[in-house]
């Protein structure tokens, strides 16, 4: 069953619309010598443009469709319409790929050029988008623009006080919204998750790795979702997985940091029952050594109350609270 003629038909027609989109169609005469060849046969024809070729007068549009119809008085006659477009994934009707209308199929290789995108689903690269994601709140325990020096010359943000000269904390202490980095992961594989992704959610990476567009060091990325949906496409049957992974640029960030707060701290003693005796720094329980005095206090670095040495530094307490684990590289 040869072709026994091709040849593009006069009348090639296009648009371009207010967002400067151009489209362009035209159409190519097929003759077979059966009425039983099949509309694949004829779609295939070696000197029609394939998907994704370049319009052959404008680079930018890329051929996103192909229409054989068979004509009704000879069925020895077909036309196929190729259409090139600007918009490589716009839904149906829109002028690019019609969309097929499985989420998981359409969201694969958006935006990628023409000649980066495969036919065959496990071919695929990876996919990735970004999105900003609420983190909770913090509360701001100072100035974000002031800062003071202290005793040994070194700056510290200005903690925010009641008073002046007082300068006992605020309580409460204003709050804001804390965000970070959210990528999702789309990926094409033959299997669905095992047990070892299960056991990365909530966890830190523990090596440095890539994730997309982003080179995370470790303790800056946490898993926080693997998820896997069944899809059929091109003949086969494969599962679309999901990875949600959020990014934060400091480790510190995924720490638990608190003000050192307690219910001791380093105090002057007297070495004698006399009023006037020397003193000497030791450890007392806070409300014995002040009455006015109730519940943890904030203490320095050297463990004193701040509250009496407001020019000394803030002990800040740091902790890895979250476990960590080594990333595959696959992501």
């Amino acid at each position: 069953m040869p072709y026994v003629s091709f040849r593009e038909q006069a009348g090639e027609s296009g648009e371009v619309n207010g967002s400067f989109q151009r489209a362009y169609r035209k159409t190519f005469i097929i003759t077979v010598d059966s009425a039983t060849d099949s509309v694949f046969y004829v779609g295939s024809h070696p000197q029609l443009p394939k998907i994704f070729d370049a319009h052959p007068s404008d680079p930018k549009a890329f051929c996103v469709n192909l229409a054989p119809s068979q004509d009704g008085s000879n069925p020895l006659v077909w036309r196929v319409t190729a259409t090139y477009s600007y918009t490589l994934d716009a839904g149906a009707g829109a002028g690019g790929i019609p969309a097929t209308g499985v989420p998981a199929i359409d969201s694969q290789q958006q935006g990628k050029p023409p000649a980066d995108r495969q036919t065959a689903p496990l071919a695929r690269g990876n996919d990735y988008s970004y999105a900003t994601t609420p983190m909770g709140t913090k509360a701001r325990k100072s100035d974000t623009r002031e800062t003071y020096t202290d005793k040994n010359g070194k700056k510290h943000p200005k903690p925010m006080v009641n008073h002046p000269i007082l300068k006992d904390p605020i309580n409460p202490y204003p709050t804001y919204d804390e965000y970070a980095l959210m990528i999702r992961v789309g990926r094409n594989m033959p299997g669905a998750p095992n047990l070892e992704w299960l056991s990365l959610n909530g966890k830190l990476n523990a090596n440095r790795c890539t994730i997309g567009t982003h080179i995370c060091e470790p303790g800056t990325a946490r898993m926080m979702n693997t998820s896997a949906e069944l899809v059929y496409e091109e003949s086969v049957s494969y599962w679309r997985w999901t990875h949600e992974i959020i990014l934060r640029p400091d480790p510190e960030d995924w720490m638990f940091i608190m003000d050192s707060q307690g219910m001791n701290a380093i105090v002057p003693i007297r070495t004698g029952p006399d009023l006037g005796a020397p003193t000497k720094d030791g450890r007392m329980r806070i409300v014995d050594f002040n009455r006015g005095l109730s519940g943890p206090q904030v203490l320095t670095e050297e463990g004193k109350l701040w509250s009496l040495n407001p020019n000394d530094p803030v002990q800040v307490m740091k902790y890895n609270y979250l476990d960590w684990a080594t990333f595959p590289t696959v992501l």
